[in-house]
């Protein structure tokens, strides 16, 4: 079955600039590999390949401008807590929202149930196999608050499949979706 997920490509030059990230100063822990930074929309998980179709099928009828989107700033999930993942983060976008939102109704009409929690764009950078102790990141993070990259176009957006592998997960995309120009 089907591991799926929605979300935004990032250029090359946001994805070279957000490697550069990488540091020896923060505890041991699994950098996100090149090809795996991304900005997801929505999380779908395993399903049938029946579904899978449907989802794609609805997904093209999203009809949202393009726009362009600013990255910056770092923090951490769980935000008040012992950290777990370290991510990049997404400027405020009522356009990226309204894809967000207008991706989600979609995958509604394909059958998808979707989650009640709060989207919160970010671009994952980094996780820990345990929470860290507190303060442990603190100081990566403070160094790196005013992180940004050039604001880019976002044109299209795809459905992803991702295969989960010793060596990390391997995405591929199963549709992409072009946005109104």
């Amino acid at each position: 079955m089907p591991r799926l997920f929605v979300a935004i490509d990032l250029p090359d030059t946001a994805k070279d600039q957000i490697l550069a990230l990488r540091e020896d100063d923060l505890p041991p822990g699994r950098w996100a590999r090149r090809a795996a930074l991304h900005l997801t929309l929505h999380f779908i998980g395993e399903t049938s390949e029946k579904q899978a179709r449907r989802y794609m099928q609805a997904l093209q009828q999203v009809d949202v401008p393009a726009f362009v989107l600013q990255i910056g700033g770092v923090g951490q999930f769980p935000v008040d807590s012992r950290p777990r993942v370290i991510w990049v983060g997404v400027g405020n976008s009522p356009a990226l929202r309204a894809l967000h939102e207008a991706a989600g109704h979609a995958l509604q009409i394909g059958g998808f149930r979707l989650e009640q929690r709060r989207f919160l764009p970010h671009i994952t950078l980094m996780r820990f196999k345990k929470p860290l102790r507190r303060g442990l990141a603190s100081r990566w993070m403070q160094a790196h608050l005013d992180f940004h990259i050039e604001p880019f176009a976002v044109r299209e957006f795809a459905l992803y499949e991702s295969q989960l592998r010793p060596g990390g997960a391997v995405y591929t995309k199963r549709g992409v979706y072009a946005l109104r120009r």
